[in-house]
């Protein structure tokens, strides 16, 4: 489901959606590139695993229908992912959203991993 998922686990030996504690950073770019209009969601999650802390950049690919809440300061999430590829719509292929707090919604046709460090950020 996530492209590039050996970088995530280099550091995180079972890395789960459930481990995603929070969004820190939130960048939606629109690219025209050899004349094909795109767009990009880059969202920087905290995610815990074993008493670590680490920030991950995820990279959605075409999103669509972004509904976005939030607090100002930090995002709190609980995720859920639901792969959508049987349905066989062009361009969705998962659905993203915030299943606790229904703070973030969307869909995209894929879900690539960027980025990955550690980091003393924690939610407590």
């Amino acid at each position: 489901m996530i492209k590039n998922k050996g970088l995530l686990a280099r550091y995180i030996d079972d890395f789960s959606w459930a481990d995603i504690k929070c969004i820190t950073n939130f960048n939606l770019s629109f690219l025209k590139d050899f004349n094909v209009y795109s767009s990009l969601l880059d969202i920087d999650f905290i995610v815990e695993s074993k008493g670590e802390s680490f920030l991950v950049q995820l990279r959605f690919r075409d999103p669509q229908n972004i509904r976005f809440e939030s607090l100002g300061y930090f995002q709190p999430v609980d995720l859920v992912i639901r792969d959508l590829r049987k349905n066989g719509w062009e361009n969705i292929k998962y659905e993203i959203e915030d299943h606790e707090n229904n703070t973030l919604c969307f869909y995209c046709s894929e879900i690539e991993a960027i980025s990955i460090s550690k980091t003393n950020l924690k939610l407590e």
